[in-house]
């Protein structure tokens, strides 16, 4: 079975998965936090698929929200979310984000290029000391889940 990217069911396939990695449960560790990921210009195929799966119209961005506090607590898939109801929010084309998902041989490598092209709201300190505990092991996680990615 694959996954459909974007889609409640990856984000809750990326969360059970999350949960059953030891490595990425040693990286978050001691983290309690909530980041959104936002993805925005979203293909007409993303905006038809996410429109009929989810009965939704006028789609103009999604979003990822994941919960952690020492594992993976909560995600959810969000269409068109209040971007500042989040503290924590890390905005991008939907094509970078695609870019970061095609990039996860290497995911730091990949992330330091596409740091530019991030719009970071929140503890960029923060968020940016998650990220180098958790992009390695994350990675390595999302590259086992089979996924369909819709560009």
């Amino acid at each position: 079975m694959s996954y459909i990217f974007p889609s409640e069911e990856w984000v809750k396939a990326l969360c059970l998965s999350l949960n059953n990695d030891k490595e990425f449960l040693g990286a978050i560790n001691g983290w309690n936090i909530e980041v959104l990921l936002v993805g925005k210009n979203l293909s007409n195929e993303v905006i038809k698929y996410l429109s009929s799966t989810y009965g939704t119209s006028d789609i103009k961005m999604i979003g990822i929200l994941l919960k952690f506090n020492n594992s993976c607590k909560e995600v959810s898939l969000l269409i068109n979310p209040e971007i500042n109801n989040y503290h924590n929010v890390v905005i991008a084309d939907y094509d970078i984000w695609l870019k970061v998902l095609d990039g996860l041989n290497d995911p730091v490598t990949t992330m330091l290029s596409m740091f530019k092209k991030l719009e970071v709201r929140g503890s960029m300190m923060t968020l940016v000391r998650l990220a180098a505990n958790t992009i390695s092991p994350m990675a390595k996680v999302i590259r086992r889940i089979p996924t369909k990615i819709l560009r």
